[in-house]
């Protein structure tokens, strides 16, 4: 028999998905037409439950050398995807002396996470290990990244698809018996490594090569809980239009410079970061100067909510993304903030793929916000011109500006919009003296009264125009408190409106005109 014919091997239950029944017939098809290497190779394939697999792929390669005269053995799984001339790709770049062994690129999808609901998080991962060791720790370590279309030499690949030269196999049985998937002890002696990297251990143990070809490519047929977040994942957002000024309040923390730039600039090029840092923080502002970042001093101003009222108040962006040092920046999350928001919305939240309420999307710390919103009406209950209430130091400044957007209906979440928050609380950094103060600070802050507006931000208009509907005295008493359940309503009117006068009574009892768009913002009574 000619030394290119394949035997075709595989594991199987009593159910196999469609898309494997596809490919090998695709497969037989294509090899009829060509090289009939797996025609003069043959088949073996064996019935293996999960628990069976060591069995089963031993007594397949047992077969395989006493029953058998092709010198290559093919093993794929019945779960798995392939491309018709799977087989004569793989065997075109394998050589029984320097390449006698090769993978095609194949996924596993690793549960990485609960989802919350009884399910999990999943992700794909390509099947490519090395043997690794850190410390005083040793395994295999998947590849986080790998070469496209290339030849890769690893010291690990799964079982899943993957071409085997007959001398390898015979040279394994030689040294080590018929054992050739038995499944070996983990050398940090806890459980067991799984039998194909077992199989791969005994590779490198003999010092036989082994190769992926990650341009013969696969699919991989496996059960997924899918919601929302992959919904979002896949999402695709026209390009940004308009700039955004990134309001960065500082306090020490000049390692954060760099990093911080370096994602910004590669995920857009329409924001501009402006750093906010104390006199007399030359390190700081030295580093984020260095790293591409306008700096403004804040003088004495120290809280992040009278830092980002100065950098609003400096800046003339359409936009501002109100943000710490410590985030990373995903591609698009400009474009997909500014997507949601078109010409409705003025308040956007951003994920900081940490904290559980921005991940449901009731709430955001990382805020783009649109100026001519801050300009007309305010971005909190102080009215028009600021940003954020100086009266927090810190953590409940996002709070009253989401509750007080939500509460006018200028509120929107942009889940695939990604600013990752490094912070601690999510494994993703260290405590230090800032992170300390943020806390202690916070504590102070949760202790202050519920928060009232310091001026009448909407106005009665049943009282203006001398209906006296709502009940109260007279349009003074109208005063907007803000943890009034009746919600904000959008009244589309003929044309732009005042910020205040006698609107006809169907708009509402309480109104208050957004230039933004042709309408008024009621609340019925």
């Amino acid at each position: 028999m000619p030394d290119d014919a394949v035997t075709v091997a595989y594991l199987h239950s009593n159910e196999t998905p469609y898309s494997w029944h596809k490919s090998l017939m695709d497969l037989i098809g294509w090899d009829l037409a060509h090289q009939q290497r797996v025609i003069r190779g043959g088949w073996l394939s064996m019935k293996a439950a999960t628990g069976g697999m060591v069995e089963g792929r031993n007594d397949t390669v047992k077969g395989f050398l006493d029953e058998r005269d092709a010198d290559w053995l093919w093993f794929i799984d019945t779960d798995m995807g392939f491309q018709p001339d799977t087989v004569d790709r793989l065997l075109e770049a394998a050589d029984p002396e320097t390449r006698p062994v090769i993978g095609a690129l194949c996924f596993a999808y690793k549960e990485v996470g609960p989802d919350g609901m009884g399910g999990a998080r999943c992700a794909p991962l390509p099947t490519i290990f090395d043997w690794v060791t850190e410390g005083q720790q040793a395994g295999f370590k998947g590849w986080a990244a790998y070469p496209v279309a290339q030849m890769v030499r690893c010291d690990a690949t799964g079982a899943a698809c993957i071409l085997i030269h007959r001398s390898v196999l015979e040279r394994m049985q030689d040294r080590f018996g018929p054992t050739w998937y038995d499944r070996a002890p983990n050398p940090q002696g806890d459980g067991w490594i799984s039998e194909d990297l077992s199989f791969c251990m005994r590779l490198g143990a003999l010092e036989i090569p082994l190769y992926v070809h990650t341009g013969v490519r696969t699919t991989h047929a496996k059960m997924i809980w899918v919601g929302e977040a992959d919904y979002w994942s896949w999402a695709v957002a026209p390009p940004a239009t308009q700039e955004a000024a990134v309001l960065i309040p500082v306090l020490g923390r000049p390692e954060h410079a760099t990093p911080f730039m370096t994602s910004l600039r590669a995920s857009t090029g329409l924001a501009r970061a402006y750093a906010i840092c104390q006199s007399g923080d030359d390190a700081a502002a030295s580093a984020w100067l260095d790293a591409g970042a306008e700096v403004l001093d804040s003088g004495e101003q120290t809280s992040f909510a009278a830092k980002a009222n100065l950098g609003y108040a400096k800046t003339s962006e359409p936009w501002m993304l109100l943000v710490g040092s410590d985030v990373q920046f995903y591609p698009g999350w400009l474009d997909h903030a500014q997507a949601v928001a078109a010409d409705r919305f003025h308040v956007i939240g951003t994920n900081d793929l940490g904290n559980p309420r921005v991940t449901s999307g009731e709430h955001a710390t990382h805020l783009l916000v649109r100026r001519s919103y801050v300009d007309e009406v305010g971005a909190s209950w102080d009215g028009p011109g600021v940003v954020c209430h100086e009266g927090y130091r810190h953590w409940f400044v996002d709070n009253e500006i989401v509750i007080c957007a939500k509460q006018r209906e200028t509120w929107a979440m942009a889940l695939a919009s990604k600013v990752e928050h490094l912070h601690p609380l999510w494994g993703k950094g260290k405590m230090d003296v800032v992170y300390a103060l943020g806390q202690q600070h916070a504590a102070a802050d949760k202790q202050l009264p519920p928060r009232q507006p310091g001026r009448p931000l909407l106005a009665c208009q049943h009282h203006a125009a001398d209906h006296g509907r709502c009940g109260r005295p007279s349009a003074a008493a109208c005063r907007w408190d803000p943890r009034d359940p009746l919600p904000l309503r959008w009244v589309t009117a003929p044309g732009p409106q005042p910020c205040r006068g006698a609107f006809p009574s169907w708009q509402g009892s309480m109104a208050v005109a957004d230039r933004h768009r042709h309408g008024v913002w009621a609340r019925y009574c």
